[in-house]
């Protein structure tokens, strides 16, 4: 093609023919332009075909970790919302105006769920990777924000639950160090115990009162806040995915 080119210049320039030497030199200028043009164009086109399936292989990741997300926290949600219950009704109980030594006991003794709650171990890594490939930079902000949001909130949620379970773990530490009320988890003749129920006689009320309501306060919050976790992580979750929805198709 070049050396077609190359021999019509030639012979308009062997025939004296000027003119039509450059007006033929402009015209091949622009083709040329052109050609270029259109190259730039298919290179952008491809490039972007690229990023488009790198946006979808994301969007998707994501999309299956929210759902996997979700179920995590719809499987959570009854038992967290159950010991809830639980314990404000323990709490009502502890503090009725017919209470005494022996209903404190009883709810220590008997009643008192003490396994403790910890986060869903969700799933952190395709946000972690997109965060730090770049390519959570392409996402659109309709996208990017939300996502952004929820993942913050998360780890907000978590770090307050594990500020919370970790000093529930230190009233409950500090009150089975006098009062057994883990027997009970471990063996179901626990109440035949000698182990079990020796830590139960002879209680003084002034030590033994205080710490029924700091354990039964610290188990509220520990799960109030669980329940706050789990039903806004679900919220955003149901919010976001319509919007990844689209980009997957």
């Amino acid at each position: 093609m070049i050396k077609f080119f190359r021999k019509i210049r030639q012979n308009l320039l062997s025939e004296g023919k000027t003119g039509k030497y450059f007006k033929y030199a402009i015209g091949e200028i622009i083709l040329v332009v052109i050609g270029i043009l259109i190259a730039l164009s298919i290179n952008n086109w491809n490039e972007k075909r690229k990023e488009n399936i790198k946006l979808k292989t994301a969007l998707q990741s994501v999309y299956n970790d929210l759902v996997i997300d979700s179920l995590l926290i719809t499987k959570a949600l009854p038992g967290v919302n159950t010991r809830l219950t639980a314990t404000n009704s323990l709490i009502k109980k502890s503090y009725a105006t017919t209470t005494n030594l022996d209903t404190l006991i009883n709810i220590m003794k008997n009643e008192f769920p003490v396994r403790w709650y910890s986060s869903p171990a969700y799933n952190t890594n395709t946000f972690s990777n997109l965060k730090s490939t770049g390519v959570f930079d392409i996402l659109p902000d309709t996208i990017k924000n939300p996502l952004s949001n929820y993942y913050t909130v998360m780890q907000s949620g978590q770090d307050f639950n594990e500020k919370t379970l970790a000093q529930y773990r230190i009233h409950l530490d500090d009150f089975v160090k006098k009062y057994n009320i883990i027997g009970r988890l471990y063996d179901e003749n626990y109440s035949n115990s000698y182990l079990y129920n020796h830590s139960w006689t002879n209680i003084d009320s002034k030590d033994f009162t205080p710490r029924v309501a700091v354990m039964l306060a610290s188990y509220r919050v520990l799960y109030a806040g669980a329940q706050t976790e789990l039903e806004t992580n679900q919220k955003n979750i149901r919010e976001l995915l319509p919007l990844l929805q689209p980009y997957l198709n």
